[in-house]
């Protein structure tokens, strides 16, 4: 999954990432500074986005947000397409978590009244980064949550973030090529199995590992993409 567009398929996930380990890290150097921790042990819960998204209200325009939150819901979707080694389960499931209550929380928030009454959008907006706004008040967001809280979820952005860079660096090996020639020929998955030497149900786990490694969802878009990029001879 080295190439461009095998790339575009996790970028979301990505930036997502990128951007909660920076706003994580921002959150711990304010700790360092003598911020007073808060009461929130989990930041990938909806109490801690309800009181979150008005500090971040405070400094980032509604089209800002707007992004933000599009940007969120992309990568909740993504990640919920794509399978996942086990041992990652955990961390997955919390960045997928943050992902789904903070675009939710900003989607909230761009609808009430609070919103509304905002200073108008500039006339450019911010760009989208995994960069930490310099504007936002992370001493104010340090005072929400506990400081083992914001280590846990940096934690679990940086694990993808690793995670990530590895498998879009790995070319495809001999055997996922075998494989996919296989399927591409149109040969049975108990078939191709058989051939290996796998059981079926270990050839659907191997199968499961290579979709994530081409960032697609399923074997038809695997295929598809095999295809139409010449990724087997």
């Amino acid at each position: 999954m080295g190439d461009e567009s095998s790339g575009r398929a996790l970028a979301p996930v990505r930036v997502v990432c990128d951007g909660i380990a920076a706003v994580t890290g921002a959150m711990l150097d304010a700790y360092r500074f003598g911020t007073a921790a808060g009461a929130h042990t989990e930041l990938w819960r909806a109490g801690f986005h309800r009181e979150a998204v008005h500090i971040f209200g405070e400094s980032l325009p509604p089209s800002y947000q707007r992004n933000v939150a599009r940007l969120f819901r992309d990568a909740e979707h993504a990640m919920a397409a794509l399978s996942i080694p086990a041992d990652l389960a955990e961390d997955w499931a919390i960045v997928a978590a943050y992902a789904r209550e903070a675009a939710a929380s900003i989607e909230d928030w761009l609808v009430s009244a609070e919103a509304k009454a905002k200073r108008p959008a500039p006339a450019r907006t911010p760009a989208l980064t995994g960069k930490a706004p310099s504007v936002v008040h992370y001493d104010a967001l340090a005072r929400l949550s506990t400081k083992a809280g914001a280590q846990r979820m940096e934690l679990a952005a940086a694990t993808l973030l690793r995670y990530l860079d590895e498998s879009m660096s790995k070319p495809l090996n001999d055997g996922e090529r075998q494989v996919l020639r296989r399927l591409v020929a149109g040969v049975p998955v108990a078939d191709v199995a058989a051939e290996l030497g796998h059981s079926e149900r270990s050839m659907y786990r191997e199968l499961s590992r290579l979709w994530t490694k081409l960032g697609v969802a399923d074997r038809s878009t695997g295929i598809r993409k095999v295809l139409s990029e010449g990724l087997i001879d």
